[in-house]
């Protein structure tokens, strides 16, 4: 087959169409890349699992991170989106990117605010620093004297202990009308025992037995 004038000119102008398609749907998307810094925290990038990756709102575009450190997502639509790092030894600061016809703009943002209100802009590309290694485990507390003293259980038995030691002194100690006067209430009344109408008795006994004891004189 034999290419006419005609047809050569048909197909240049196909490949011409092809080629503006491909630019323009190339530049409706663009890539977030950056990499890994060492601190205190991560010392070395081996450090990092091999399950560790970079999300964009919670995983709709993603990307592994390679052994230098350095990452790239690719094919991301003009928006804005909430940028992640998942890692399961090390805990990396949220970050908000913007992505339009301006370029890739990453910022600060604070996790519970509004996601109108857009922090400190950050340099690009991106340099992520790890704040702490991730902690999952609650240290169990230890023998604390305080605590078990200030335990409510531990103190009624100290009460408890404290009236069994005292009672017996103060009913030996107890005016004897004051005691005969308990006696009859409790066998009319067993199960109304008032401790406190019974300290205030004894407290008060010596005074209450003088006094009858004088007015008997007289």
């Amino acid at each position: 087959m034999w290419f006419t004038p005609r047809l050569a000119v048909f197909y240049s102008f196909l490949l011409l169409i092809s080629l503006l398609i491909i630019q323009t749907t190339s530049s409706d998307f663009f890539k977030i890349e950056g990499r890994f810094a060492l601190n205190n925290v991560l010392k070395d990038i081996s450090q990092l699992e091999p399950t560790a990756k970079v999300v964009l709102d919670g995983g709709k575009y993603s990307a592994f991170i390679r052994k230098d450190g350095k990452f790239v997502i690719d094919n991301v639509p003009p928006g804005s989106y909430l940028f992640e790092v998942l890692s399961r030894k090390y805990i990396y600061p949220r970050l908000r990117v913007d992505v339009d016809s301006k370029g890739v703009r990453p910022s600060v943002t604070i996790i519970g605010s509004e996601w109108n209100n857009r922090g400190p802009s950050l340099q690009y590309p991106l340099e992520l620093y790890a704040r702490a290694p991730a902690d999952y485990f609650i240290p169990r507390e230890g023998f604390n004297i305080t605590s078990m003293l200030f335990n409510p259980y531990i103190i009624m038995m100290g009460f408890s202990v404290i009236l069994l030691l005292v009672m017996p002194k103060m009913m030996a100690n107890l005016d004897q009308t004051a005691l005969q006067e308990l006696q009859q209430n409790q066998q009319q009344n067993p199960l109304d025992f008032d401790l406190s109408s019974m300290l205030a008795k004894y407290l008060s006994g010596g005074n209450e037995a003088d006094k009858s004891s004088n007015n008997k004189r007289n």
